[in-house]
């Protein structure tokens, strides 16, 4: 007979299969995955999880996916973020963004081929690449930021709106169908590269921010500032609005530089207003 306070020996072993199938019970949660639309839900909204195969709303790790399955219309009713949004080719809906819902999109970019995308107040960052092969893309009246590659194809139709678009992050292309005008264009960071040929035209606030500017062109027809962070580039930047405009710098003889300007307004005056010991600096 075991003595009071004697220690209970345990088979360790013995609870082994046990454990394992407790285990094997309990139910995983992929990292990602591609969540498809099937607009099956009693309303157009992204929140939804009707609307979703599987009944699965898209998440952080997820890239939510429109195609052939459904061409029912889309209102991105709340805030979302995704790591992706795909839309295909044979997605014929419009997805809409509503008020006060800000659009985020991981680095598995924004890639349209078909369908239309109409942006509305709020902001749009997509951190990976924005692709427009096809279908018709209306940003947002507020900000549109880009992290990766800005690609537009014949096929694609973007429409900038009265918002701005800002290129941020680390280096990336910008190659449209040989030209694309911009309400309001900001380069916040990183070597962006204007395709060969390409022409980006900015019809209200050139901003140069940070990181710098290569390849084609960018034409200025509004106001121009550079902060003294800009590292300038190999691209030309055309002044040529038809009516006033003002450059406004910060650059110094240490830090700050334009890359080559070319000055070729048909009318109107270019005011300078550079800051207090502030000059203008080109790579040319």
């Amino acid at each position: 007979m075991r003595s009071v306070g004697a220690p209970i020996r345990v088979r360790a072993l013995g609870l082994l299969p046990v454990v394992a199938l407790v285990l094997l019970a309990i139910p995983s949660h992929a990292s990602g995955a591609v969540r498809t639309w099937n607009g099956g839900g009693a309303t157009n909204n992204w929140n939804d999880a009707g609307n979703w195969v599987g009944g699965t709303i898209p998440g952080l790790a997820d890239v939510a996916t429109f195609d052939g399955t459904s061409s029912k219309n889309v209102t991105i009713n709340l805030a979302i973020n995704v790591a992706g949004v795909d839309v295909a080719g044979t997605y014929g809906g419009t997805l809409t963004q509503a008020v006060g819902s800000a659009v985020t999109v991981g680095a598995s970019g924004f890639s349209q081929a078909g369908g239309a995308f109409t942006g509305g107040s709020n902001p749009i960052t997509v951190n990976g690449a924005l692709t427009l092969s096809g279908g018709t893309f209306t940003s947002t009246s507020g900000t549109l930021t880009v992290g990766g590659n800005f690609v537009e194809s014949a096929s694609g139709l973007f429409s900038a709106g009265a918002g701005t678009v800002a290129l941020n992050s680390g280096a990336a292309t910008i190659d449209v169908v040989t030209s694309e005008t911009f309400t309001n264009l900001t380069f916040t960071a990183g070597a962006k590269t204007i395709a060969a040929g390409d022409t980006l035209t900015v019809s209200g606030a050139t901003t140069l921010t940070g990181g710098s500017v290569n390849g084609g062109t960018l034409a200025a027809r509004g106001a121009i500032a550079e902060a003294s962070t800009f590292l300038g580039g190999t691209a030309t930047l055309h002044i040529d609005g038809p009516a006033g405009q003002t450059f406004t710098g910060s650059a110094t003889t240490g830090v700050g530089t334009l890359p080559p300007v070319v000055i070729n307004k048909p009318s109107g005056t270019l005011t300078l207003a550079v800051t207090a010991g502030a000059v203008i600096r080109t790579t040319n």
